[in-house]
């Protein structure tokens, strides 16, 4: 009797420990500042807790979480290019544990399913690499593998199987899309090896998402945002892991009068001439973990818009847009689904909603402070 309820009572004791380290952080990459800001999301409060701001380096964008959320990795877009490495505390500050070069300038990171391979697309040196992480976290060097893709290769990532990996080009209007060898991190060409995204030129793909399950027809569907026409283009994935481009909804908020897009050189951003209305200027795109309800942004607008999606098909449907942080680049949105945080490079500061769980309604908790030129945003649930 005694030793069951001793047992008994260690078992509650782990439960409450594990419940109490349980912790959803937040990370910022502020690519002004050349820093990350950490934030503790309080669920139950329904607020951010800055946890300080941690050096990177000049133009610090894109980041990753590892697959056991105890690192993170981000992308420094200054040279020398190269990925940094931090460990994540227990009360989510960061630590730098290492460094390590990255071929060319990295728009976009992601890991491989298995957590094995770091996946990186360069804007500027139209390729993307695959290097292998060792077991203690570590970006090694030289890539297994660089593959040089045409123009501006945008976003990476491997499908749920991780058996296919997609690469989206903006400056080609093409989705690449290879075999996947996760025991070797290297990639093949699938039959065909691209697909246009539509018809119309200079359409500009841009960041894609998966959705977490199939749809109730079996479908694989992808959702990719196009950074100058101004829609999501829902494409299904086969199994043999090529993509069928399926329709194209409209993205940008009907009340605002704009311009179809152009793509950014590569000096900067808003190195364009002027135009006679704004320019259409999407930027990243995002699924709730149910796959409900899925969200992009805009930048010259300077929106964020809703949309529901069709259980039965994929279908989606435009919900409405809102007004948020000056030229919003990057969001994440938790695992619950029931909260969104956004930032934006011309803001210092990055707001933080709510996720209504029957409509898709965005209702704005706080903002709160950040560094200069916010981008990119990673959520680490422990």
């Amino acid at each position: 009797m005694k030793k069951s309820a001793c047992a008994l009572a260690l078992m509650s004791l782990m439960a409450v420990t594990g419940a109490a380290r349980a912790s959803s952080f937040v990370y910022v990459s502020n690519a002004d500042s050349g820093t990350v800001s950490g934030y503790l999301l309080n669920k139950d409060a329904k607020k951010l807790e800055p946890l300080g701001d941690f050096p990177a380096g000049d133009k610090v964008m894109s980041s990753t979480v590892a697959k056991d959320k105890q690192l993170l990795y981000v992308s420094v877009r200054s040279k020398p290019y190269h990925v940094v490495v931090y460990k994540i505390q227990p009360d989510g500050k960061l630590q730098k544990v290492g460094q390590s070069p990255l071929e060319e300038s990295m728009a976009y990171l992601s890991t491989d399913k298995s957590g094995h391979f770091l996946l990186s697309a360069s804007y500027g040196g139209d390729l993307f690499t695959i290097n292998r992480i060792n077991a203690q976290g570590q970006v090694e060097t030289p890539p297994v593998q660089v593959v040089h893709t045409g123009k501006r290769a945008h976003a990476i990532q491997t499908d749920p199987t991780n058996r296919f990996l997609y690469v989206t080009l903006l400056g080609a209007d093409q989705l690449l899309q290879f075999h996947f060898d996760p025991a070797t991190g290297k990639v093949t060409p699938n039959s065909p090896p691209s697909i246009n995204i539509q018809k119309e030129a200079a359409t500009g793909p841009r960041h894609f998402v998966i959705a977490p399950q199939r749809d109730r027809q079996g479908d694989q569907n992808m959702y990719i945002l196009t950074e100058m026409a101004g829609n999501i283009t829902r494409v299904t994935l086969d199994a043999e892991g090529k993509a069928h481009e399926q329709e194209s909804v409209s993205s940008v908020s009907p009340q605002e009068d704009m311009q179809r897009g152009e793509a950014r050189p590569l000096t900067g951003d808003d190195d364009l001439p002027p135009s006679h209305k704004p320019r259409i200027w999407q930027a990243d795109i995002h699924l709730t973990p149910d796959g409900r309800f899925l969200y992009s942004t805009e930048r010259t607008s300077s929106t964020l818009s809703s949309f529901s999606v069709n259980p039965d098909n994929g279908h989606l449907t435009y919900l409405n847009s809102i007004k948020t942080e000056a030229q919003p680049r990057g969001f994440a949105i938790d695992n619950s689904g029931r909260f969104l945080i956004e930032s934006g490079q011309k803001s210092n500061q990055l707001s933080l909603y709510s996720i209504d769980q029957t409509s898709g309604k965005l209702a704005l908790l706080g903002r709160y402070p950040t560094g200069k030129g916010g981008n990119w945003v990673s959520i680490v649930e422990q």
